[in-house]
């Protein structure tokens, strides 16, 4: 008997995103070295591990061991994969942008496939990937794509189907969409940069949806994407069949009580290719691009607004033009006094942002000497 032949090399460059979580890394680097139906290139495997220390707050987010515990699981799996280790902490924002900066900038690939460490693959997960990245050249408005499933009322293995992808875990990604999304993205590209991602201002981000044609209530970049998809027209989509499950108990957006209501912890995984992949057809593509659209339209037509004024009573944005008000404020707080001179008023109201004349005064002699109950041990 003929020994069959070998799966299809896959080249389609991988991107893995860490942080400070090695037993969790390492789980879906085995899963992905366990993979069928395709042959892995380790060499197109790359960790954009993300650093500990933020540049813009000196603020330690992570223990240096956590870091270097996350590459040396990477290496075990994958001595033959490529780190991209961030010397500082950039938030879960900017290295996604770096990741995906590096396959359609750096290496000029048509789609790219990124995981967080977050996630356990099935057997099958890649083969399935494949399986639908073969359909693009019949669908170009298809951006996202992803085989997680759904985890609550799964398909039939034998017979999948697609569903709207709602969460980006383990997706391809198309070049086409990822260039066209980039203009949009710019102004929230903007914001990330300025302030850690853990302490982003949220207020202000929700607020930079006033001048597009879809918004939402939420500030995370997942979101930010998700919105730009639904103006640009591109569409998302995911198996219904779970292909993968998700682990991650702890981590930026789940608890280990979140995780149990949320009931990921029953998620039965495939184990098996169905007879014929799943086929997305041009009627149902459209639909779901529809759908996603005309839902944020509507928050954006009906709730932004009244959600504004509700966040506008606990939320300031520090990036706002500070008036009179704002600079008595910050100086009654960190100075116990008002500044010296009517002039200080004048080369600031409208000129500065609250966040620079705060930082300003936080930076000086005698704002630090009143503070000193800020030195940190």
């Amino acid at each position: 008997m003929e020994p069959s032949p070998p799966p299809p090399p896959l080249t389609t460059p991988i991107v893995i995103y860490a942080f400070n979580r090695p037993e969790y890394l390492e789980r879906l680097c085995l899963s992905l070295r366990a993979q069928q139906g395709v042959t892995l290139d380790e060499t197109k495997v790359h960790l954009l591990q993300d650093g500990a220390v933020s540049s813009r707050s000196a603020v330690r987010f992570a223990e240096d061991a956590a870091i270097a515990a996350n590459i040396a699981a990477f290496h075990r799996v994958f001595p033959g994969g490529q780190v991209h280790a961030a010397p500082e902490n950039l938030g879960i924002a900017l290295n996604l942008q770096r990741g995906e900066s590096l396959v359609f900038e750096t290496l000029k690939a048509e789609v790219g496939y990124f995981f967080e460490e977050d996630l356990e693959l099935g057997p099958f997960y890649l083969a399935m990937l494949e399986a639908i990245r073969a359909q693009l050249p019949q669908h170009p408005r298809l951006g996202y794509f992803a085989a997680y499933g759904n985890h609550r009322a799964p398909g039939d293995p034998q017979r999948p189907g697609f569903i709207p992808l709602e969460h980006h875990w383990g997706f391809g990604l198309t070049r086409r969409c990822w260039q066209a999304m980039q203009p949009w993205l710019a102004p929230f590209r903007q914001i990330w940069r300025e302030s850690d991602y853990q302490a982003r201002p949220h207020l202000r981000l929700v607020e930079a949806y006033l001048d597009k044609a879809v918004a939402s209530t939420q500030s995370s970049q997942d979101v930010a994407k998700t919105m730009a998809c639904a103006d640009l027209g591109f569409g998302r989509v995911n198996t219904d069949v779970c292909y993968a499950r998700y682990i991650g108990k702890q981590g930026q957006s789940f608890s280990a009580a979140s995780f149990a209501r949320h009931g990921f912890e029953g998620t039965e995984v495939a184990t098996a290719l169905p007879p014929e992949p799943p086929r997305l057809t041009p009627e149902l593509l459209e639909g779901f691009i529809q759908a996603k659209r005309a839902h944020h339209a509507r928050i954006r037509q009906e709730q932004l607004e009244p959600h504004l004024v509700e966040m506008r009573r606990r939320l300031f944005n520090p990036d706002r033009m500070a008036t009179r008000q704002d600079i008595e404020e910050i100086w009654r707080v960190l100075m116990d006094r008002l500044p010296d001179d009517e002039g200080y008023y004048q080369r600031n109201v409208g000129q500065r942002t609250v966040r620079q004349i705060r930082s300003s005064l936080l930076r000086g002699r005698e704002a630090r000497a009143k503070s000193f109950f800020l030195k940190v041990p």
